[in-house]
């Protein structure tokens, strides 16, 4: 027993809150007292309680409104019903809709007072929970996308903010960077945590179904349809529906996709009446929409919907910083996954996963990774363990070079015209006249006097 827990006695009775608040009191709880529903919802609001003891009859607003209510602010609060009328139907909805025990009246204080200890052990119990979950939450959510490159960090930062809103998020970048990792991360550190996070690739799904998938249909609605069955939006509510791929969606589902959205409502395959839906969408594409906005392939009015809140995933080749610290991460993961004892990299691997440029973005490195762990001999994965496109040394181009050592003008013409006389046998004659130039302004180039001599031009 602990002078540290709080409770709420519920209710418009004044000399039964009393009795029940004087129990409490008297053995070391710290209470508090409402009048009604309304009164209780403002003290939770504004206070922290262990414990809501509610009568179920109230006026202006039931008890089990109150519970319905508590169960959405804050499902760690435990509740306990006191029913004057003692019918099991009323009870069992209590204990339904989320008490966790139910008190007739009239009631012995013994029985109040084990019912209260039973509801704070719950308590204690929900709360040890929610630690839990919100640990593995963050393992699951941002903390769980490596990233130190400043780009990224940006893009975390920026996420991290617009989690909990219920505006709709467009997410944009190249297939592989990342984007479906971000929006499950967005639908980790928001209040929807604990209801379902849906997934939908649009571009998956022929256009003749994507319509029943997403609203539903009504049984009959067309050839095999032999039942209702509820769409993504439904199974979603309460939660997120992320919609991947966006940029594919048939033009005759944007606009109704642009409805759902403004109306808060489905309308099922076959149905002649629309249901409420209270979910948040996320979306994600790896086209330019603004393009397709211009193309008059995708709805402006369905852009400007759902690009409410934009973030863009850039392409792994922008971000070299994340690339050896998602390789370790992919190595420890899929290492112990598959059982190989591998635990790192050789330096001239390493060098190798930075130098390469990743078209395949992040999908295409946990892809290397995974393959290297399979071929690797000992604990390190060595550069023949890679694939044969990052090992062969990629040949650095007259400008990369001239970039990298800030050549002048006139040094770029000479290393290329060096080149193109390698390329031609030394035949300087033949060189000048694919260079434009005259033979002595080429020799000029090369510091050669004019009269030395040079192989003959073979014909072609």
């Amino acid at each position: 027993m602990t002078s540290l827990a709080s409770i709420l006695v519920v209710d418009d009775d004044d000399a039964l809150a009393r009795f029940v608040a004087e129990i409490l009191v008297d053995q070391g709880y710290s209470v508090s007292t409402a009048p009604s529903a309304e009164r209780a919802r403002e003290s939770i609001e504004a206070e922290d309680f262990d414990v809501v003891v509610t009568d179920l009859r109230m006026p202006g607003g039931s008890g089990l409104e109150l519970i319905g209510w508590i169960k959405n602010y804050d499902p760690r609060l435990a509740v306990l019903a006191i029913t004057a009328y003692g019918s099991i139907e009323t009870a069992v909805q209590a204990v339904r809709m989320g008490a966790s025990d139910y008190i007739p009246k009239p009631f012995e204080p013994d029985v109040l007072l084990l019912a209260v200890s039973k509801a704070l052990r719950e308590h204690s119990l929900r709360a040890e929970l929610s630690a839990l979950r919100t640990e593995v939450q963050a393992r699951r959510g941002f903390g769980a996308i490596v990233a130190k490159s400043s780009v990224m960090r940006e893009v975390l930062s920026l996420a991290e903010r617009v989690a909990d809103s219920p505006s709709t998020v467009l997410i944009t970048g190249p297939s592989g960077a990342g984007k479906e990792v971000l929006a499950r991360a967005v639908h980790q550190h928001s209040r929807r945590r604990a209801r379902p996070f849906i997934a939908i690739n649009c571009a998956a799904i022929p256009d003749t179904l994507l319509e029943s998938e997403l609203f539903g249909h009504k049984k009959g609605a067309f050839t095999g349809a032999t039942s209702d069955r509820p769409g993504l939006f439904k199974q979603a509510h309460g939660g997120t529906l992320f919609l991947d791929e966006i940029g594919d969606l048939p033009q005759a589902l944007q606009a109704k996709l642009l409805r759902v959205l403004q109306d808060r409502e489905v309308r099922p395959v076959g149905s002649e009446r629309s249901d409420p839906v209270d979910v948040r969408v996320l979306a994600a594409t790896h086209r330019d929409l603004r393009d397709s906005i211009t193309k008059r392939e995708f709805r402006e009015d369905l852009f400007y919907r759902l690009a409410v809140i934009e973030l863009h995933v850039p392409p792994l080749a922008d971000r070299v910083e994340d690339v050896v610290l998602l390789a370790e991460h992919f190595l420890h993961e899929h290492a112990a996954r598959i059982g190989r004892p591998v635990h790192g990299f050789s330096g001239a691997a390493l060098k190798l996963l930075e130098a390469y440029s990743w078209p395949g973005n992040v999908r295409e490195l946990q892809n290397v990774v995974e393959r290297a762990i399979n071929l690797a001999q000992g604990e390190l994965i060595a550069v023949d363990d890679l694939p044969l496109n990052l090992r062969k040394p990629r040949e650095e181009g007259v400008l990369d070079r001239a970039i990298e050592r800030e050549m002048t003008i006139a040094e770029l013409e000479i290393t290329y015209a060096r080149r193109m006389l390698a390329r031609n046998g030394n035949n300087k004659k033949k060189t000048a006249r694919m260079l434009g130039i005259d033979r002595r302004t080429l020799q000029r180039w090369l510091g050669e006097r004019e009269d030395e001599r040079e192989p003959e031009e073979t014909s072609e």
